[in-house]
Formats: C-alpha cells, sequence, structure tokens
C-alpha cells in the first residue's frame, strides 16, 4: 500500500473479515481510494473507490455496512456520508449528511447508531457530537464534550462511548471523555500517560488500546 497521510482504519469485524484502508492524503492531494487486508493470504487488494476524495474521513460499520464521513477533500471540508456494500463493491451517496462540514472527526458504533464525535471545521476545532439512526435516516445532535477534539479517536464500551485525546487547536490531548447514552451526558475519566492526537484505538477483551498519534512534537 502507498504511503498516506491520516489514512483512516477500523479493527476487523467478524462478519466483514478483513480491514480495509479508507482515502487519506498522497503526494499533495486528498485520495478516494479504498484497500481491503485479507489476513489469510497477508495481501492489501483495492476495491471500489469512494465517489469523493477524503483526507481525515471517519469510518464505521453499522449493520455489515461500511460509511464514511466527513474529511476534507483537498478543497474543502465536507458534511457529506458515505456507504459501501462489501457484497456489492458498490458506493452509494443517498445517506443523510452530518450537520456541519469537518474532518478529522472520530467515529464508532453504540446502541446500533453511528457517532460522528468532534473534528475541525473551516474556522476551528469542534466538540460537536451527532448520531445517526439507521431505522429513521437522518443525524441528531447530542451533547457536546466538554472539550473540543480534532483527531480523537472514538470506542464503545460497556454501553459507553468514549473519545480519547486529540487536539483542542493548540496542544495534544491526553484526557478522555465517556458519553452515557441513557443520560445523554459526558463525564471525564482517567487520562492517558500521552497526550496525543491522530491516534488509532480499538476495543478488545474488555481493554480500550489507542495506539500510535502525535504529541506536540512528533509522531508516537
Amino acid at each position: 500500500m502507498n504511503a498516506r497521510f491520516l489514512v483512516d482504519t477500523f479493527s476487523s469485524n467478524p462478519l466483514i473479515r478483513s480491514d480495509r484502508a479508507f482515502g487519506g492524503w498522497y503526494s499533495d492531494n486528498a485520495i478516494a481510494s479504498v484497500e481491503k487486508f485479507d489476513p489469510s493470504t497477508n495481501e492489501w487488494r483495492a476495491v471500489a473507490s469512494m465517489s469523493k476524495r477524503r483526507c481525515g474521513v471517519g469510518v464505521g460499520v453499522l449493520n455489515n455496512l461500511l460509511y464514511a464521513i466527513g474529511g476534507h477533500d483537498g478543497v474543502s471540508y465536507l458534511n457529506s456520508v458515505e456507504r459501501f456494500d462489501p457484497q456489492t463493491n458498490q458506493w452509494v451517496n443517498d445517506i443523510a449528511s452530518i450537520s456541519s462540514c469537518r474532518t478529522s472527526v472520530g467515529v464508532a458504533v453504540l446502541d446500533g447508531c453511528l457517532f460522528a464525535v468532534g473534528g475541525q471545521d473551516e474556522i476551528s476545532c469542534l466538540n460537536i457530537v451527532e448520531k445517526y439512526d439507521p431505522s429513521v435516516q437522518q443525524w441528531i445532535c447530542v451533547a457536546l464534550m466538554s472539550t473540543k477534539r480534532l483527531g480523537v479517536a472514538v470506542a464503545a464500551l460497556d454501553g459507553y462511548l468514549y473519545a480519547i485525546g486529540g487536539s483542542d487547536g493548540q496542544c495534544s490531548l491526553s484526557t478522555v471523555e465517556r458519553y452515557n447514552p441513557k443520560a445523554n451526558k459526558w463525564s471525564l475519566v482517567s487520562s492517558m500517560n500521552t497526550p496525543r492526537k491522530h491516534l488509532g484505538c480499538v476495543v478488545y477483551n474488555e481493554y480500550i488500546y489507542a495506539v500510535g498519534g502525535r504529541d506536540n512534537t512528533t509522531e508516537l
């Protein structure tokens, strides 16, 4: 796979059985290409490209379909959403848009809904959080995070949503917030040992792992 900047990936889903890399930044331009990794052959292969170039795109899996949310096409910030069906190898873009154009947005799935968390628009870093319910096919705003976060990692664990690290527009963050969907409320939990933005995260065996990223000076 060619070198990419701000590429978004998600860990393997037992129903999809591969990892995928979406969009990113290469040779001074945002890209639309998508690749999937087959662990049984240890190979990456190209699948259908998105309809738009997207750097800093948020990606989530819901009901065995892949969603690409927001990002930046190299010229403009995006609020559009695309959905990929691995069975047909096709993207559709008839999905409702998020309310604000933003890149470096975090995405996770909780209680059968997609959540788009934080990010950055053309003016500033954001603390906006939106939820997509596929049964009504629309996004609704939920409680704001206490801190603005771009390049935030998001994970769902035990009925809660976690917003991990990121940047407030000035500095990389070590703080972590947890969202309770029943109370529609965010609260601070234990911070990471290292401030970081544009990190990856994954849930495994009831633990959240925060991986890599960048602190205030260098890649981690």
